[in-house]
């Protein structure tokens, strides 16, 4: 079947991948990572049957939307995702992990969506030490010595290697007996990644907050990387608009453990952007 992509003048790149009812609305689903790639987030978007267009957003350099210099391109992240936004209309970012983040640091897309989605996100780099913290005190047997091989040769193998290795901080024991497989196919990019923590990840903190749009911020009930309470405890995003939900036995990818109760909430916040668009 022909893939349906549209690309932006960043190259920033976006895979339609399904549309349902007449709805206005654009679903654009950002993945974390970065160097996950928006594959990372196909089962979630499978499962969904949201209004309107559903897309896969890829920024340039990112995942398997490979340029000839990936972190050149990608280092223009910001300006891509603005524009990336800017070509569709009635936009709600969807936006998992580290994507999150990237939403939450660029204030221009504040004026330019209609919802705006966090999956498992945070609002500050706070959420590091507290992983690391929980790193050292539940030691992985290999994943220390994988890790200084990776940080003297940095390569999508190795990265991809410490990505299943570490599998039991990203779901729980249940979580872990479900098919994760997806892990092993994803088109990782290491480039990304490390552009990503030289230049972002230990600095950043959210440059604004969704005060008037409809917002829904969830994360797994048991993310040891990202948990929920960093927002739910964060005076900021206590707004009448935001909405704030744990999803009950799930970790950093809680529509891979419990598909169910995610679905339920993406449709209690589609029924939110939905009056506001059509309010008889």
């Amino acid at each position: 079947m022909k893939k349906n992509y549209l690309w932006t003048q960043l190259k920033a790149r976006l895979l339609l991948v399904n549309t349902s009812t007449d709805s206005k609305l654009n679903w654009l689903f950002l993945p974390g990572g970065p160097g996950l790639g928006s594959e990372s987030l196909t089962s979630l978007t499978q499962t969904l049957n949201l209004p309107g267009r559903t897309w896969h957003l890829d920024l340039p350099g990112d995942g398997s939307n490979l340029t000839d210099n990936n972190t050149e391109f990608f280092s223009h992240w910001q300006a891509a995702l603005v524009e990336a936004v800017g070509a569709l209309d009635h936009v709600i970012l969807v936006a998992h992990s580290t994507g999150g983040m990237y939403a939450l640091s660029t204030p221009e897309l504040e004026k330019m969506l209609t919802g705006l989605v966090l999956m498992d996100s945070a609002p500050s780099a706070e959420w590091q030490g507290l992983f690391m913290n929980y790193v050292q005190e539940h030691p992985i047997s290999g994943f220390e010595n994988l890790h200084k091989i990776y940080a003297q040769k940095p390569n999508n193998a190795v990265l991809t290697q410490l990505t299943l290795l570490s599998t039991p901080y990203l779901f729980t024991e249940l979580g872990l007996k479900k098919d994760i497989s997806f892990l092993e196919s994803l088109p990782y990019n290491f480039e990304t990644c490390e552009w990503s923590a030289a230049h972002f990840d230990s600095t950043y903190k959210a440059k604004w907050i969704p005060k008037n749009i409809p917002t829904l911020i969830f994360a797994g009930e048991q993310d040891i990387i990202t948990p929920l309470n960093l927002f739910e405890n964060s005076p900021d995003f206590q707004h009448p608009n935001i909405l704030i939900r744990y999803i009950k036995n799930a970790g950093h990818f809680p529509w891979i453990e419990n598909p169910e109760v995610v679905a339920m909430v993406f449709k209690e916040y589609s029924v939110k952007v939905e009056s506001r668009l059509d309010p008889h």
